[in-house]
């Protein structure tokens, strides 16, 4: 009797054991990011569409940023001028909010800033306080970035990195470093359902609210 409780015992320890395995697993894999970057400038209509329609939704609504290595690259259409000077599409008034756009990117983790950016995208005037004041984010470090650097500064990293990707016009996404141009229509129009796609088929994990 005391050994065949002891072999209950023992098969209880080792299924308990393999289930823990498989949870562990389990986390481990949901926790895998799948990387992408969004190339855009700030006043842009179809980026602004973007932004607030299909990125911020995915992100923060349907909660993808904890599986997302996310970039957000505010430069665009931008060109450097014969002087150096970089001249956005949309005039100084872009350069100014994609240098604002920056220094929230340089001084706020992800979550903050693809809060902050996406509020600010809802309107084409400088909407840094009240979006600053609707989600509680204290952005003292953000005003003393813009007033201590100039647009060429603080644009010159996103300048580099956007001239290594030769796309047709933004918003652009690249998905696991990769940008295609077949995929735009697809990602610009549906993205929450590319995403959860390729996320499942790069990790073999569904996430949550997946159609």
């Amino acid at each position: 009797m005391k050994a065949f409780v002891s072999v209950c015992c023992l098969l209880m320890c080792i299924l308990a054991l393999a289930g823990a395995r498989r949870h562990h697993a389990r986390v481990t894999e949901a926790s895998d990011k799948l990387a992408i970057t969004l190339y855009y400038e700030s006043l842009c209509p179809y980026c602004m569409e973007f932004v607030t329609t299909q990125l911020g939704p995915s992100m923060m609504v349907k909660d993808r940023l904890p599986f997302t290595d996310l970039q957000l690259i505010p430069y665009g259409n931008a060109k450097l001028d014969d002087d150096g000077n970089v001249v956005c599409q949309h005039g100084e008034e872009e350069c100014d909010l994609n240098a604002w756009h920056g220094c929230i990117l340089q001084h706020h983790n992800i979550t903050e800033s693809v809060q902050m950016i996406a509020c600010m995208m809802r309107g084409k005037k400088n909407r840094l306080d009240t979006c600053a004041e609707h989600y509680r984010i204290d952005v003292s470090d953000v005003k003393n970035c813009r007033k201590s650097r100039s647009v060429n500064d603080i644009l010159a990293e996103y300048g580099k990195e956007t001239a290594l990707v030769n796309h047709e016009g933004v918003p652009a996404v690249s998905v696991d470093y990769v940008y295609n141009v077949n995929e735009q229509n697809d990602l610009l129009n549906h993205f929450d359902s590319v995403f959860c796609a390729r996320y499942e088929t790069m990790y073999h994990f569904k996430l949550a609210n997946c159609v």
